[in-house]
């Protein structure tokens, strides 16, 4: 008797430790598979705002102030942001930000979504407060993303910014395009695969177990 006692005690203790390896080896692989989506998903927003940035030029821009949302010249710039958003049907805006430097400040040049969208749109001048401050300024130098999803008095969304460069080079403004939180976590959360895996895997472990256990015990000889 104490035999047996002694025999299921160390399985159950084995199976106990089997479980828990089993477990953390699912998680991690779940997490690292979507650690890997999250980085192409912004690898792909960064690539995209870049691109788009070096088709919009710097002379476009200048001169436009408060109140000019109506001019050929604005019109013309937020027509070909749109044209170019829609060509990724994941991109719900595209627009391009003006940032100080000497106080911090970011503010709207121009949003594709005017005039389609007048209530919905951001106009010259309006202050851009979204949390990406630093990667809005961190864009003068290159493609910049959100390292998480954040949430604004427009909603929730990924953006990823690139710089708008004159013809000698200089950073004039930024252009951003946001995705909608959701589309994001859509594209980024996968692997369900990985967990059905650990599932199964400790079912078949827990069986295997209790099978071994029942011989085991059917092999032991009984005490009269």
């Amino acid at each position: 008797m104490t035999q047996t006692c002694s025999c299921s005690t160390k399985l159950i203790a084995t199976a106990v430790i089997a479980i828990v390896i089993i477990s953390l080896l699912t998680a991690f692989a779940y997490h690292s598979s979507n650690a890997t989506l999250r980085d192409a998903v912004q690898s792909g927003l960064k690539s995209t705002a870049g691109v788009m940035a070096t088709q919009i030029n710097a002379s476009d821009l200048k001169g436009l102030t408060p109140g000019d949302e109506n001019t050929t010249q604005y019109l013309t710039v937020a027509a070909k942001l749109r044209n170019m958003r829609s060509m990724n049907d994941q991109l719900l805006n595209a627009y391009i930000i003006k940032v100080n430097t000497t106080d911090m400040s970011a503010s709207f040049l121009v949003d594709d979504l005017y005039p389609l969208d007048p209530s919905g749109s951001a106009r010259i001048g309006q202050a851009d407060t979204s949390p990406d401050k630093v990667q809005i300024f961190e864009a003068l130098s290159g493609p910049t993303a959100s390292p998480v999803p954040y949430t604004d008095s427009w909603g929730s969304f990924m953006s990823a910014y690139a710089p708008i460069d004159d013809t000698a080079g200089n950073t004039y403004a930024i252009l951003g395009v946001d995705v909608s939180e959701n589309d994001y976590v859509a594209s980024t959360t996968h692997g369900e695969w990985i967990i059905v895996t650990g599932v199964v895997s400790i079912v078949i472990v827990l069986s295997a177990f209790y099978m071994f256990s029942r011989k085991n015990e059917e092999e032991i000889p009984k005490v009269p």
